[in-house]
């Protein structure tokens, strides 16, 4: 399994008993990518319930994500939201504004805050940042989430990010179910075959892929990204170049470059559930559409994964 799998149902995962696969990823929102309306970004939370989302996904450091959500849950009226948040790292005014806690006092305060903010309880917890955890730390970290697991203040624990070959060897199904890691599945980039999914999927382990738009360079940014070039961080000339090849692929199918990109994240077996971002109601308008639209055929399918690994 060295390249990605065409789904046959793309809406359920398996790995979730039979739930729906989308998650609403709650950073844009929450004001991290820039200035939001508190109204809106709840108005979006439940346009989204009110058309069928029924997964989210929110941390503290997030900005205002959580503060969100929790009005959102207070206002609907439906089934309650499956709803996943992080430890570890706090809030910051932005998405570049980095503060850790890792301390047992500190991930105890962090989760008590969630819980009373969410207004609702936790069916899964990711350790955030798992690549920044200090070496010497790891085992109590772990030691502190299983103690939340079994006091019933979390239904399942999870890695929040792109575990690193120090933090890899505990990715292990004994203390976490999910990984959700970003950058790495998408419509650009597909490192995550190269023996990273196949060692979730031995051990047991479902994947939460994140970013489907690779920090937007699949949507609104592609044309700044390919003018700015490679960050050598993110965004890679790699990266760059299969943006540039799936872009040729969409406007042949006369489709736009973010919806394809969507659609192919959609068609991915390997993605136990994908995290699409919406800031506001337009961009969860056209999540929506996507969605329903589903996912890609399969011919399309098999030539986007080509021009990416070939």
């Amino acid at each position: 399994m060295n390249r990605p799998s065409y789904i046959e149902n793309y809406e359920i995962s398996d790995a979730f008993g039979g739930e729906s696969r989308l998650v609403f990823g709650t950073s844009g929102l929450g004001g991290v990518w820039g200035k939001v309306e508190a109204q809106e970004s709840v108005d979006t939370l439940l346009y989204a319930f009110e058309n069928g989302i029924s997964v989210l996904d929110t941390a503290p450091s997030y900005a205002n994500a959580e503060k969100y959500v929790g009005e959102a849950i207070r206002q609907w009226k439906g089934k309650k939201p499956f709803v996943s948040t992080k430890i570890g790292r706090l809030k910051g005014n932005d998405a570049f504004e980095v503060k850790l806690d890792y301390s047992k006092d500190g991930m105890k305060k962090s989760l008590e805050n969630s819980l009373e903010t969410l207004n609702t309880s936790i069916d899964l917890l990711f350790l955030h940042e798992p690549q920044l955890v200090p070496l010497d730390q790891i085992e109590d970290v772990i030691e502190t989430l299983l103690e939340f697991k079994s006091q019933g203040l979390v239904k399942e624990l999870g890695v929040g990010g792109n575990p690193n070959s120090t933090f890899m060897p505990y990715v292990k199904k004994k203390y976490f179910t999910v990984v959700s890691g970003f950058l790495k599945m998408d419509a650009c980039n597909l490192s995550v075959f190269d023996g990273e999914i196949q060692q979730y999927k031995k051990e047991g382990i479902a994947y939460y892929a994140a970013s489907a738009l690779h920090f937007s360079l699949l949507g609104n940014r592609f044309k700044k990204y390919q003018n700015d070039g490679a960050d050598g961080e993110w965004i890679t000339e790699s990266d760059l170049l299969n943006a540039r090849k799936v872009k040729a692929i969409a406007d042949k199918q006369e489709m736009s470059l973010a919806t394809l990109a969507q659609r192919y994240l959609f068609s991915i077996k390997e993605a136990d559930r994908v995290v699409m971002g919406a800031k506001n109601l337009t961009q969860i308008k056209s999540t929506i559409h996507d969605w329903k639209l589903g996912k890609l055929d399969q011919e399309t399918f098999e030539e986007v994964s080509k021009v990416i690994l070939d």
